[in-house]
């Protein structure tokens, strides 16, 4: 069921859908006759961060930036989902709304959810792509992640953090550090050989959290998948540098979508 709700941001429109007893916010440009996009947040955050880059995305894709369960404004479950739940959520977004072979696009930890949502449904997509993806096995724990993202705070741009920590103060900190948890047992360098469709794997060069290492190894294990690096950018690049990621995702999304041009731009300032 998709109730309509008037919501505009950054083009976009927002819909409330629910799917296997849980809710999603999707923000969305709605107009099928595009390649589809979706977008997925990653852990305490919600699609508000992707905005500055889905705005883009809107001009030549059917964007829809996801609210998971408990995250944004959506209402928060009786318990923090797991990995494999979130992307059954992802799933049922994508079947609910009918979407034809889309894009999936996570960040952070939502480039987990993305990854497992592909291996366990051959055929969801027509390809991925994953920005600043968790877990680097170097840092496994909590203190470890903890520290790169201090470490990543102090980088990013006073508006960035802004969005980030009140997206935080939303979900509240037991259900963080318990949805963490899950975060740290969920592999993806485990899930990742099984998605089979054409990837991308993309980082900012500054990036503490998603280090070269690690997505290195990611596009190593992936049987078809590609990485990028903007030059510059922190963990939350698709906030602070929108136009960057934009210029270096348009290949790989007019490949994917059968040579239907993405959006090919650049930063103001380059």
């Amino acid at each position: 069921m998709v109730c309509q709700k008037d919501e505009p941001g950054a083009g976009l429109h927002t819909r409330r859908v629910h799917v296997g007893g849980h809710t999603v916010d999707v923000r969305g440009t709605f107009t099928p006759e595009r390649p589809p996009i979706v977008l997925v947040h990653g852990i305490g955050m919600s699609g508000e961060y992707f905005l500055p880059y889905a705005d883009l995305l809107a001009v030549t894709h059917d964007v829809y930036a996801l609210d998971l369960p408990g995250y944004g404004s959506t209402p928060q479950p009786v318990r923090a989902l797991t990995v494999p739940e979130l992307s059954d959520v992802v799933v049922g977004v994508v079947t609910t709304l009918g979407l034809d072979a889309p894009v999936l696009v996570g960040h952070s930890m939502g480039c987990q959810i993305v990854a497992d949502a592909i291996a366990d449904h051959p055929g969801l997509c027509a390809g991925y792509m994953l920005i600043g993806p968790t877990v680097d096995p170097a840092a496994r724990s909590l203190h470890a992640q903890g520290m790169r993202l201090l470490r990543d705070t102090l980088i990013e741009s006073p508006l960035s953090n802004a969005v980030v920590f009140r997206n935080y103060l939303r979900m509240g900190p037991l259900r963080y550090l318990r949805t963490a948890r899950h975060m740290l047992a969920d592999h993806t360098e485990e899930t990742i050989p099984r998605c089979t469709v054409p990837g991308l794997v993309v980082r900012g060069a500054r990036d503490p959290i998603a280090s070269a290492e690690w997505v290195r190894l990611l596009v190593r294990l992936a049987p078809d998948a590609a990485l990028r690096e903007i030059p510059g950018g922190s963990h939350n690049v698709q906030h602070i540098r929108p136009h960057d990621l934009a210029a270096a995702c348009a290949p790989f999304l007019a490949a994917v979508n059968g040579g239907r041009p993405g959006p090919q731009t650049t930063s103001p300032s380059a």
